[in-house]
């Protein structure tokens, strides 16, 4: 499968879970309060630590092997087995203590329950690493709106039969036993394998490293969970966690499409001798683009549109989202860096950008949560950015991207966002006030659709990205009409 029609795909995939997620998202938010939120979020933050450890890095490994032998595939699976059921029992064990910790049982038993998830992935993720590395996203796209579909559903039955927090948890092992059927049907081979240790030691060279980063990068997506549940309680907790999903709602949209698709398809290029930098000059100026009109619109509309989406409940979380919006514009290049260095073997030093970027965020969290949500916001925002310098002084050194690669893209891919959501802030600070939701739904509609016409003309005008691969789709789509007329 090609590039195109392997973004294609992974889009797909991205949009349908999303407009999944976005329906469930809505109903949840008015069936459950912020406290049960947050006292999910918590709960579920150490689990999200725990899973990057679940296959010890050998999912990776599998995409990025040059030759994958049969005895590397064996070791691979008996490794993601033996680690995977050891932090079930571990999880498991450790809900009671981090339970007190918190002052909340709650947080307990939402760990026990989702340390059964550990027991199921193993059987499905080698075999989803293998999709990925032959670039099967058709296959993969099936899997994951399904699993998408009965996380979503059974959340929102748990949640409507008075289940509270706890229907969120079950609703994740349900959806990952979705996955492991899936990946089974798919790609039957991995699924069950002989036990084999065979390959340790090149498997561990790679996986020990990849883990350790992936820890550390999921260690800073959980820091404002594990940290602002103890300094501003679980209602704040719930806010932060309400705000960086909106942002990360729209955000994914874009980033989500393109993790599934760059590992594999950057391990690619340099495993038969491709040019990976010229691959990140010709794709960094699209991505950037169209992230910062996505992002920019997120921010400028989040009064309006938090309202419509979660309830007024909600409006406490508006500044931190507004926020947070300015770090994951920053930071919109990093997923594709990140691939591009594992791709080329660098694999050690995203473990360190990882570490560093870590520490930071736990350091800037504990020092200005205390003083309030946005001030937290604000730490969150400038650990985003000390992740992406990090990255970049690395990727120069790598020779595939470097600091004035970055800043041109940046300087060149803002005109076109800037008009478009100065566009929609003046919709939407002109329209009528309007309280009921039609009326709000409206209004965002408006500023939206204005906000990107917009987008588009300067995008035409200037001659700026992403220009030729949009012409390139238009033109796709016109033949396709054609011949099947």
């Amino acid at each position: 499968m090609n590039i195109r029609s392997a973004l294609a795909y992974s889009f797909g995939t991205r949009y349908a879970a999303t407009a999944v997620q976005f329906v469930s998202t809505l109903i949840l938010a008015r069936l459950l309060s912020p406290s049960e939120i947050g006292i999910y979020s918590v709960g579920a933050s150490v689990i999200m630590i725990a899973h990057t450890l679940r296959d010890f890095g050998t999912s990776t490994y599998v995409i990025q092997e040059h030759e994958l032998t049969p005895a590397r595939l064996r070791t691979a699976f008996t490794l993601t087995v033996a680690i995977a059921w050891a932090l079930a029992l571990i999880l498991y064990f450790s809900a009671a203590p981090l339970g007190v910790f918190y002052s909340e049982p709650g947080v307990a038993l939402v760990m026990q329950v989702m340390a059964f998830n550990f027991a199921l992935i193993p059987f499905g993720s080698i075999s989803g690493a293998i999709l990925r590395r032959e670039m099967r996203f058709r296959a993969l796209m099936y899997i994951a709106v399904l699993s998408t579909l009965v996380n979503s559903l059974s959340a929102v039955v748990f949640a409507s039969l008075g289940f509270g927090f706890i229907s969120l948890a079950w609703s994740a092992v349900l959806g990952t036993a979705t996955t492991v059927i899936g990946n089974w049907i798919a790609e039957r081979k991995a699924f069950l394998m002989w036990p084999s240790l065979v390959e340790r030691r090149r498997v561990l060279a790679f996986s020990l490293r990849s883990s350790v980063s992936s820890i550390a990068a999921e260690a800073g997506h959980a820091a404002p969970d594990i940290v602002l549940g103890k300094t501003i309680g679980m209602e704040g907790t719930g806010l932060f966690s309400r705000a960086l999903g909106y942002v990360q709602i729209f955000e994914r949209l874009l980033q989500d499409g393109l993790r599934s698709v760059m590992l594999p398809y950057l391990s690619e290029q340099f495993r038969s001798g491709g040019d990976v930098r010229a691959k990140l000059q010709a794709a960094a100026p699209n991505i950037v683009s169209i992230s910062l009109l996505i992002i920019g619109l997120t921010g400028t509309l989040a009064d309006t549109a938090i309202a419509v989406l979660f309830g007024p409940q909600w409006n406490d979380a508006v500044p931190a989202a507004q926020l947070l919006c300015v770090g994951m514009a920053l930071r919109s290049l990093s997923p594709t860096l990140a691939a591009a260095m594992v791709a080329t073997e660098g694999i050690a030093k995203i473990m360190q950008v990882n570490l560093l970027a870590t520490a930071a965020k736990f350091a800037l969290l504990i020092a200005l949560s205390g003083h309030g949500l946005t001030l937290a916001a604000a730490g969150f925002v400038g650990a985003e950015i000390t992740g992406i310098m990090i990255l970049l002084f690395k990727c120069r050194k790598n020779k595939i991207f470097g600091f004035r690669d970055y800043f041109e893209i940046m300087i060149r891919a803002s005109p076109p966002s800037i008009a478009g959501c100065a566009t929609a802030w003046l919709i939407e600070n002109n329209l009528a006030n309007i309280d009921d939701l039609f009326g709000q739904t409206l209004k965002l509609a408006i500023s939206a659709s204005a906000a990107i016409a917009v987008w588009f003309f300067v995008v035409w005008s200037a001659n700026t990205a992403p220009k030729a691969e949009l012409q390139r789709i238009f033109s796709a789509i016109k033949r396709r009409a054609r011949k099947n007329r």
